[in-house]
């Protein structure tokens, strides 16, 4: 079978497959280090193939070009998943921010508006929760103004929007100048050096300035290790997520680690600054 063949077919399923409840999230918490604090989670989407398995994103996402239509569904049924969580969460006390990946043309598209909408509807019965869209630096953005408006009226409505694996692609200082965001996550790819790759180090400390002279918060993603998390809060960049902190979990699992949390292994409550 050809390769266009087969990604056809992988998108037909995948249409499916929503229908189906194959799909499901996984939730990363991310962590304020200075303040040993649980401040959200990641929503991360999986596959449960019926033949080949558990899919990452990486492994189905691409066959979705094209196909506006399944991908604007797939979004929408992720934060749909993600609002419920989060409203669940707040009904037992935890006010997080989730986020969720989306990608540019999903933005654009006429019906996000309303779609969007629909689910801030239902997040509002958590007063205590926040909603964070999380934009691929990868996706290609047709019209810059009407992104620009699109983000402008998240932030309006309470919705942050972050520019996600900040720094891997070619157009992540243009993004900068055009698109009204509020925060960045570093790429993996630079996480990944610290703290022995120099280079990986001197870009961070410059991601990092460049976040706080534009007022952003910066997110670090991909920490494996306390010498990553160290480095990180060496060098002014305090929230982290990564198999350091907690691999994705499952919802019926991210409230009784939540609910367990004492404080981060990257930085001891001894080593604190106090509030």
């Amino acid at each position: 079978m050809s390769a266009g063949r087969a990604r056809t077919g992988l998108r037909d399923e995948l249409a499916q497959a929503l229908g189906r409840g194959e799909l499901f999230l996984l939730f990363q918490p991310q962590v304020d280090l200075r303040r040993g604090r649980v401040v959200g989670a990641e929503a991360l989407c999986r596959w449960q193939h019926p033949r080949h398995g558990l899919l990452q994103p990486e492994d189905f996402l691409g066959a979705l070009d094209g196909d506006a239509a399944t991908a604007l569904a797939l979004a929408d049924w992720a934060l749909g998943q993600a609002v419920r969580c989060a409203v669940a969460w707040h009904a037992q006390g935890h006010g997080l921010r989730v986020g969720v990946n989306v990608d540019a043309t999903q933005l654009l598209d006429a019906q996000w508006p309303a779609r969007l909408d629909a689910h801030l509807q239902v997040l509002a019965r958590a007063p205590s929760a926040r909603l964070e869209l999380e934009l691929l630096e990868s996706s290609v953005i047709a019209d810059f103004d009407l992104a620009a408006q699109r983000i402008e009226a998240c932030r309006r409505a309470g919705v942050q929007v972050a520019l996600d694996d900040f720094g891997a692609g070619h157009s992540a200082l243009a993004w900068l100048s055009r698109l009204p965001v509020a925060s960045l996550k570093l790429d993996r790819a630079f996480v990944a050096g610290l703290p022995h790759r120099a280079a990986d180090t001197a870009i961070v400390r410059h991601l990092v300035a460049l976040a706080k002279e534009l007022r952003l918060e910066v997110v670090a993603e991909g920490v494996e290790s306390p010498a990553q998390g160290e480095c990180l809060l060496a060098l002014g960049c305090e929230i982290v997520q990564g198999f350091a902190i907690a691999p994705p979990l499952r919802p019926g699992e991210f409230l009784p680690w939540l609910e367990g949390y004492e404080e981060s292994p990257l930085c001891p409550r001894r080593d604190r600054d106090a509030d």
